[in-house]
């Protein structure tokens, strides 16, 4: 009885998510578009600085960790400021926050890890694999919030991530992998996230 009083309430739950897919505007555009700024320019200064000799001077940890670090403090200022709003947006941004979130920190934890066993390895070269890890995890995140939403545009934008992400392994090393990443960070985060800003201003 107890399972079924269970598989009753998670097939309500998921009712509910589906009525609000369709009525009720994600509020994860600013974070998404303001990742694929942040990360999105950082991409295009490394990029600069592997292939301009004005840039060569700029080290690669202070490119990335620059931008961590802005997009992390920003971060925790938005997410102190709506706090309160984020225990009244309902059931749909709720579980698209929380995919989007640990998203988010397993990327973070992700970084911090592949820097650690660099350090260990003495072998730089292994920052290569967080490009594609990123956008792996950004198609997921679209995936699912496709499926919660039930706006199937964002299912092509995750598909879209897919594709390239053997096209960024393929290029790894070359200054051309560092293009092809920032023009993906445009189009599986800025682009996306203005959309969902532009709709969520349009309803409220």
């Amino acid at each position: 009885m107890a399972d079924l009083s269970r598989l009753k309430a998670d097939v309500d739950f998921m009712k509910t998510l589906a009525a609000e897919g369709a009525q009720v505007p994600l509020t994860a555009g600013l974070p998404l578009f303001l990742a694929g700024v942040i990360f999105g320019a950082a991409a295009l200064l490394h990029y600069a600085s592997v292939s301009f000799a004005v840039f060569d001077g700029i080290s690669t940890l202070s490119i990335w960790g620059g931008a961590l670090l802005l997009y992390a403090l920003w971060g925790i200022g938005w997410g102190m400021k709506n706090r309160a709003a984020f225990k009244v947006q309902g059931n749909k941004n709720r579980v698209v926050g929380t995919v989007w979130a640990g998203i988010g920190f397993s990327i973070f934890l992700f970084s911090v890890t592949l820097a650690i066993i660099s350090y260990r390895l003495q072998n730089s070269q292994l920052g290569v694999f967080m490009m594609p890890v990123v956008l792996g995890l950004y198609g997921l995140g679209w995936i699912i919030t496709a499926e919660v939403s039930a706006q199937r545009w964002m299912a092509l934008v995750g598909v879209g991530c897919f594709v390239v992400v053997p096209l960024i392994a393929w290029l790894s090393l070359r200054p051309e992998q560092l293009l092809v990443y920032a023009l993906a960070l445009i189009g599986s985060a800025l682009i996306p996230g203005w959309l969902l800003m532009a709709k969520e201003k349009m309803v409220t």
